[in-house]
C-alpha cells in the first residue's frame, strides 16, 4: 500500500510516502526562522508559509521517496506539478492531519489532501495528530527496520509545545487520556521560560544546552498537582513561580545564572513529567511505556525516562530518530495506514473538516 501523508498542524510543512509502515521519505520544511523574532507561532505567517510550501514539500517527497525510479537530483520548481502528477499514479492512499493544531495550518493541509483525493481519484485518511505521535514509536525504514514488538495494553506519554498527555492504549485505534495538562503544555512552559530569560525561540533546544552546566536546585520550584491521585498536570504555576523568583533580578545577574536557571526550570518541568507518569504506570500496569513529542528529543529526558521504566521492569519504546519526536509526516503515514487496515476512509471528501480541537 503506497501512501502520501501530510502534516500542517503548526509550523512545519511536512510530507512522506510509505509502503505500508515502511518510510520511503520524510521532509520537513521547518517554519522556525520565519516565527523565532516574533516568540512563537504567528498564524497567519504559518498560513502562507504552507500555501507556498505544500506542493513543493509534496513533489520533493515522491522524488525522494524512488517510487518515480532512481533520482537523485535537486527538485526543479517546473517539474513540481509534473512530479506530483506522476506520483499519484503510484500512491494509492492519502493520510492528512485533521487535528488537533491550529486551525489556519491544518486548513492547508486537509485542503491540499482533499484536492489530490478528488483530482486522482484516491482513498483518504483523516489522522489524529496525538495518535500519530503515538505511532512514531513503529514508524520503519525502507529496509522495514527497526522491527519492534508493542506490547499490549501500554501507557504512553506524548509532549510537546502544544500537548501534553498520558494515554492508555488497549489496541491500535483503542485510545484512553488517563491524564492531560489543565493549562499550559511542557514544551509550551519550556518556551515561555526561555523567553523570559531572553533566549528567544524555540525555547527547548537552548535550555536543554544551557542546562547541561547548570545546577537543577540552583532555584527551588513547586511541584504542581502533588496530589497522587492527580495523574493531570499543569505548568502555569511552575511559569508563574519561576516568573516571580526572577522578574527582580538585574540583567547581569541573570546573564551569569543562565545555566543554572535553565536546569533548574528545566529539571522541575521533567520531575513533573515523570512522577505523573510513573504514577500512571503504577495505577493502570500496563505491559510497556511509549513516549513522544517534541520534549522527547532531549537526550536528558530520554536518559530519566530510560532510567524509570528499569525501576518498573517494564520495557519502554522512543523514536528512533530526533525528528520523529517533532511534527512530521512520517508518523502520520503509519497512522494512516492503520487506519486504512481497519477500513477507515473518509466517506465523503467534500464534508471532511479541520478540528482544530479534536480529541483522541
Amino acid at each position: 500500500m503506497k501512501i502520501l501523508a501530510i502534516e500542517t498542524s503548526c509550523d512545519d510543512t511536512c510530507a512522506a510516502v510509505l509502503d505500508n509502515d515502511w518510510v520511503l521519505s520524510n521532509i520537513i520544511s521547518s517554519q522556525t526562522d520565519l516565527h523565532a523574532k516574533w516568540g512563537g507561532v504567528v498564524p497567519d505567517i504559518a498560513k502562507r508559509a504552507h500555501s507556498e510550501r505544500i506542493e513543493p514539500v509534496i513533489a520533493e517527497a515522491i522524488l525522494r521517496s524512488g517510487i518515480l525510479g532512481s533520482n537523485k537530483g535537486k527538485l526543479k520548481k517546473e517539474k513540481i506539478e509534473e512530479i506530483i502528477l506522476q506520483g499519484m499514479k503510484k500512491i494509492e492512499v492519502i493520510g492528512v492531519t485533521q487535528g488537533s493544531g491550529l486551525a489556519i495550518a491544518l486548513g492547508i493541509g486537509v485542503n491540499k489532501a482533499k484536492e489530490l483525493a478528488k483530482k486522482y481519484s484516491k482513498k483518504l485518511v483523516a489522522v489524529n495528530h496525538i495518535e500519530g505521535h503515538i505511532l512514531s514509536n513503529l514508524v520503519k525504514n525502507k529496509n522495514g527496520n527497526p522491527q519492534r514488538e508493542l506490547k499490549l495494553p501500554a501507557l504512553a506519554m506524548t509532549a510537546s509545545g502544544g500537548h501534553t498527555k498520558l494515554i492508555w492504549i488497549e489496541k491500535i485505534g483503542k485510545y484512553k487520556v488517563v491524564g492531560e495538562t489543565l493549562d499550559d503544555a511542557a514544551g509550551e512552559a519550556l518556551d515561555k521560560a526561555s523567553k523570559m530569560l531572553g533566549l528567544g525561540y524555540p525555547g527547548g533546544p537552548v535550555v536543554e544546552r544551557l542546562a547541561k552546566t547548570g545546577k537543577t536546585d540552583f532555584i527551588k520550584l513547586p511541584q504542581p498537582l502533588a496530589d497522587k491521585k492527580i495523574l493531570d498536570y499543569s505548568f502555569s504555576g511552575l511559569k508563574t513561580s519561576f516568573y516571580y523568583k526572577i522578574k527582580d533580578w538585574p540583567a547581569e545577574q541573570i546573564g551569569t545564572n543562565l545555566n543554572n536557571l535553565a536546569a533548574s526550570f528545566q529539571n522541575a518541568v521533567f520531575e513533573t513529567l515523570l512522577r505523573k507518569f510513573r504514577l500512571a504506570a503504577e495505577k493502570y500496569q500496563p505491559r510497556m511505556l511509549l513516549v513522544s513529542g517534541g520534549v522527547m528529543a532531549n537526550l536528558d529526558l530520554r536518559k530519566r525516562l530510560r532510567k524509570m521504566a528499569k525501576e518498573l521492569d517494564l520495557p519502554i519504546l522512543m523514536p528512533t530518530q530526533k525528528n520523529l519526536n517533532t511534527d512530521n509526516a512520517a508518523m502520520i503515514g503509519v497512522a494512516a495506514y492503520h487506519k486504512a487496515l481497519r477500513g477507515e476512509f473518509v466517506e465523503d471528501i467534500d464534508k471532511l473538516d479541520r478540528d482544530p480541537r479534536m480529541e483522541i
